[in-house]
């Protein structure tokens, strides 16, 4: 038993130090990436940067978010952290989410992340934040898509207020107004975004599906939502659940 643990735990140690290594690499991927990005792009903001850099900053990068499908990462001017910097994504070709380890995540959504992007800050600038850049990252053959933008000064990630279930109302109705703008664009291609649906329908059949049917069956629920999903009863979530996978 003091062997298998001994094992267990070097096992651990391993994940943790690949995973380490991981983020230590692409870091080092997307500082070089942007400062090259920065030595020939016109944008205003990436000008600034490169100016900088010329003149000794340093370019550094914090990881925000992610891990599972992409890092987020706020990157900044070492002596103006606050003053310069912009927001980078850099997404992977698999989600780690889902337990299909061989279902491929198609990086073209980082593409229409883009172009959806671009088009909505054009329609309602303020609403969402402007875009500055997308680029390619080939590293060992991993395949990488890089999406830059301008930083947002909001006092909170939004996916921390959802994640809490709180509702902000400063930013409520922008998101509205964002809804509403995007659902009413003429002439919108309906295979927008195509490519992202296997995963994603993945993720509907191996999780959702198991996690819907097991809140509303549950006679001991631990949160509201399995509250309310066991009020409902399995057959009305069911229906839910199955309505929403065919839309």
């Amino acid at each position: 038993m003091g062997a298998d643990n001994n094992n267990d735990n070097n096992n651990n140690q391993i994940d943790i130090s690949a995973a380490d290594e991981d983020k230590r690499i692409k870091k080092i991927l997307l500082i070089d990436t942007i400062t090259k990005e920065c030595k020939s792009s016109d944008n205003e903001i990436l000008q600034q940067i490169n100016n900088a850099i010329n003149k000794g900053s340093k370019l550094e990068a914090t990881i925000l978010s992610g891990g599972y499908a992409n890092y987020s990462y706020k990157v900044y001017i070492s002596d103006k952290p606050d003053e310069l910097c912009i927001y980078a994504k850099l997404c992977f070709e698999h989600a780690l989410w889902n337990p299909d380890k061989n279902s491929h995540h198609d990086l073209q959504r980082t593409v229409h992340e883009y172009e959806i992007t671009k088009t909505i800050s054009s329609l309602i600038p303020g609403c969402v934040v402007p875009p500055i850049a997308l680029l390619d990252i080939n590293h060992n053959d991993e395949y990488m898509k890089l999406l830059i933008t301008e930083w947002s000064k909001a006092s909170e990630q939004f996916c921390h207020q959802f994640i809490d279930g709180s509702v902000d109302p400063r930013i409520a109705p922008k998101i509205a107004e964002t809804l509403a703008v995007l659902n009413t664009i003429e002439d919108f291609d309906p295979n927008f975004n195509v490519t992202s649906k296997p995963c994603v329908l993945d993720l509907f059949s191996n999780t959702y599906i198991p996690r819907a049917r097991a809140a509303s069956t549950t006679d001991n629920p631990n949160d509201r939502t399995e509250v309310y999903c066991s009020s409902l009863g399995e057959d009305v979530i069911m229906k839910i659940v199955h309505a929403n996978i065919e839309d």
